[in-house]
């Protein structure tokens, strides 16, 4: 049997329940693994060096999509370290780079922090580096840094140079 203080009960909750804002429902956040393997060379008057070498990134990198109410992505998310080598014809030095990178899903701009990489050469320290907060637009193209960048082109060509 429904009695009065049970209905006005049952009447009160409903209208408090409508009242309340609906909480909006977004997608949960799509997470997939990205092999990376990047591979730049310089030569000529591109390469730091009075000879040829090559740049590389690789590993494997985890990308984290996030999305707004409507299943738009709106941000994403990368981490994972990459191993780094610069290398010539003749030696390699390597290096570890975990920097996370943030994307804005709607603008496409791109914000990388941390230690992007830090070549080592004993007696001579971080020959070639850099570490900080890095902007990039939507295309490529960079919009600020702020950080430590280190080139030592002498240090960094001898320990390359046969």
């Amino acid at each position: 049997m429904i009695t009065a203080p049970r209905l006005l009960a049952f009447g009160a909750a409903l209208i408090g329940a409508a009242l309340l804002p609906l909480a909006a429902s977004a997608q949960p956040p799509s997470s997939v693994q990205v092999p990376v393997n990047d591979v730049q060379d310089f030569s000529g008057a591109d390469s730091p060096c009075p000879f040829d070498i090559t740049f590389t990134g690789t590993g494997t990198i985890t990308v984290t999509t996030y999305y707004d109410a409507t299943g738009t992505p709106i941000r994403e998310s990368v981490h994972g370290a990459l191993t780094h080598t610069i290398s010539s014809a003749w030696h390699t030095l390597t290096s570890n780079g975990p920097a996370p990178v943030h994307v804005d899903a709607t603008t496409g701009q791109m914000i990388d922090t941390g230690k992007e990489f830090a070549f080592h050469v004993p007696g001579d320290g971080i020959v070639f580096g850099q570490a900080g907060r890095l902007i990039f637009a939507a295309d490529g193209s960079e919009l600020s840094f702020a950080g430590n960048s280190v080139l030592n082109t002498a240090a960094l060509c001898q320990a390359l140079s046969p």
